[in-house]
């Protein structure tokens, strides 16, 4: 940068003869830039050091004043099934439950909620135990940290209520050991074809027939991955599931044979598209 005004560059030739000046920045531009500078490393200094803020701390004050002024109780709430809780349940239902249980309640990879047969109770209280707490040996998630207890009381409401008009009855039957579950079969000696029946019978109700995703569960198959996409990562994922989300665990349910071949598909189906 010249220190003379107006002083020519010599790219006229170059340029169709438009000449080009090498001028000194302003005075009070450079005054500016040397004040931002200064003030940035001030402020640096006072951030960090005088005040010790980060934005980690800024975070834990926003949620714990969002938690003050919005409080959370995990306390169960009593299953009240008159027509604006059975209204709001069937919302959540349609939202979290119909991918297995069907919007009519009839069964898929869930089972039949219309049906006379209850293995874990009909009664208000009973059902909205078993949303909350799941069954993880056969893939029941347990729904209370992701819904919280006001919409757990409200889908228990609902489905005590979906039942009740189905006039199918009650019998009680004893639930099946809560020990680990059987392995599921092995059917195939290829672990991508054996891995994509598992996830056929088990996965497509919420990741969806070719993995693209539903309401209930992520995409499989793009390039985004909250808990690590490759192989042994989503192999974890699967067998020990995801705390707080509706992924149940399927180490039990599945084995670990099972869970592998689950995983090698998921991670074939999703290579191609994922960074």
């Amino acid at each position: 940068m010249s220190q003379f005004t107006d002083e020519l560059l010599g790219h006229a030739e170059d340029n169709d003869g438009i000449e080009e000046y090498d001028n000194p920045l302003p005075t009070w531009w450079l005054g500016l830039f040397a004040l931002t500078v200064v003030w940035g490393v001030a402020y640096a200094i006072h951030f960090h050091f005088v005040a010790e803020d980060s934005q980690t701390l800024r975070y834990e004050r926003e949620m714990s004043a969002a938690a003050e002024r919005w409080p959370q109780s995990n306390e169960a709430v009593p299953v009240v099934v008159d027509a604006a809780s059975i209204a709001a349940g069937e919302v959540v239902f349609q939202q979290t439950c119909a991918s297995c249980h069907k919007a009519d309640g009839s069964g898929g990879i869930g089972p039949s909620l219309i049906d006379a047969e209850w293995r874990h109770g009909a009664e208000p209280e009973q059902v909205r135990t078993t949303i909350t707490e799941g069954v993880v040996t056969k893939g029941m998630p347990a729904w209370g940290p992701v819904l919280g207890a006001q919409k757990i009381a409200h889908v228990a409401a609902f489905v005590v209520d979906l039942h009740a008009k189905s006039g199918a009855g009650v019998v009680n039957v004893a639930p099946e050991p809560t020990t680990e579950a059987e392995p599921a079969p092995v059917v195939s000696s290829d672990p991508l074809v054996a891995g994509e029946a598992l996830y056929q019978q088990y996965c497509v109700a919420c990741h969806g027939p070719t993995g693209e995703g539903t309401a209930t569960a992520p995409s499989l198959v793009d390039a985004e991955w909250l808990h690590g996409g490759e192989l042994d990562q989503i192999a974890n994922t699967v067998a020990h599931g995801i705390e707080g989300k509706a992924m149940v665990a399927w180490g039990p349910v599945l084995g670990d044979d099972g869970v592998q071949q689950v995983a090698s598909f998921v991670h074939h189906r999703a290579n191609p598209n994922r960074e």
